[in-house]
């Protein structure tokens, strides 16, 4: 008899797919064809493996997608417990391996954007205007900046407790800082650093990305006011919160996409921060392959109606 979850990669139902990997069909088979390049046939002990390269992805992505517990893994794949934990281990280390070794891949590559792309993504922001002040504020703006807090378990060593430690939340945290471009997809990421940091000290390195070469003027990224702010940004808040937010809605999506963000994480910072790298691949990889992001809805429309325009941004993709 066959598992739910081979029913379900069998019957190849786009919203079936959507609803538990987070990828639709074609997504799905394009990350497969990397997988199994570097999915081992046979277990260590000479046998064939229990799952079929496809499982063993589904497997990955359903653990990343949702947060049910490894006992409900185990009934959908039919299979135990142990060979549910080898897998999803084995998983991961196929994923990191693929993004290791290929990051400028343009299908999940970070990147911070080219002048020419910064101009592109500008020219998308003032789509979406209201306030008169709006045009002025937004000149130069190709992306929005916000950071996460990511619950883990309780690190055993003393010191890691106290450095992991986020008051205001009670609890253990990693912190991490985002920059997310008006295409959805992320730009610009520093993750699995103490909970007891604040992102203004996060992003420090960010500032280098500033420099007249990498980022010549007018153009510059929106932040809340947990990042320094200039008297003349102060002075234009509102313009600046509203499209801030298009950082909130990023967040919400890669919390969407990928629940086990929810749940704590293990207190081991090299699992950890396999598990963070992964999943911001997958979001880049998830934004340019099945879209349903906010930002994008927002921030693309008039472009995809200018086909010419349109165009030319995929050029640069």
């Amino acid at each position: 008899m066959q598992s739910s979850i081979r029913f379900i990669l069998d019957m190849r139902e786009a919203s079936a797919f959507i609803v538990h990997f987070g990828f639709d069909p074609e997504s799905f088979d394009c990350l497969l064809g990397l997988f199994k390049e570097h999915y081992p046939v046979d277990a260590n002990t000479g046998r064939p493996r229990k799952f079929a390269a496809d499982m063993a992805l589904a497997l990955v992505l359903m653990y990343l997608h949702n947060t049910i517990k490894q006992e409900t893994l185990c009934v959908l794949f039919g299979a135990t417990a142990a060979t549910i934990s080898r897998t999803k281990n084995l998983g991961l280390d196929i994923l990191e391996t693929i993004f290791r070794s290929n990051p400028n891949d343009h299908r999940w590559r970070i990147a911070w954007p080219k002048v020419q792309e910064m101009k592109v993504f500008n020219n998308m922001i003032p789509s979406n205007t209201m306030f008169e002040n709006e045009t002025r504020v937004l000149n130069g703006v190709f992306g929005f900046i916000a950071g996460l807090n990511v619950p883990i378990e309780t690190p055993e060593d003393d010191l890691e407790q106290n450095a992991y430690y986020k008051g205001w939340l009670s609890g253990h945290y990693s912190s991490q800082v985002l920059v997310f471009t008006p295409d959805e997809c992320i730009c610009w990421v520093r993750s699995n650093l103490p909970g007891s940091w604040n992102n203004a000290e996060i992003a420090k390195p960010l500032y280098e990305n500033f420099s007249a070469l990498s980022c010549p003027a007018p153009y510059r990224i929106l932040a809340d006011a947990s990042f320094p702010l200039t008297p003349e940004m102060e002075k234009d808040f509102m313009a600046v919160t509203k499209h801030r937010q298009a950082a909130e809605w990023g967040m919400r999506v890669i919390k969407a996409a990928f629940p086990r963000l929810k749940l704590k994480l293990t207190s081991n910072k090299a699992k950890r921060s396999q598990i963070l790298l992964v999943i911001w691949s997958l979001y880049n990889f998830r934004a340019r392959h099945v879209g349903l992001n906010q930002i994008r809805t927002v921030y693309m429309q008039k472009w995809r109606d200018n086909r010419q325009l349109f165009e030319y941004y995929e050029s640069l993709s």
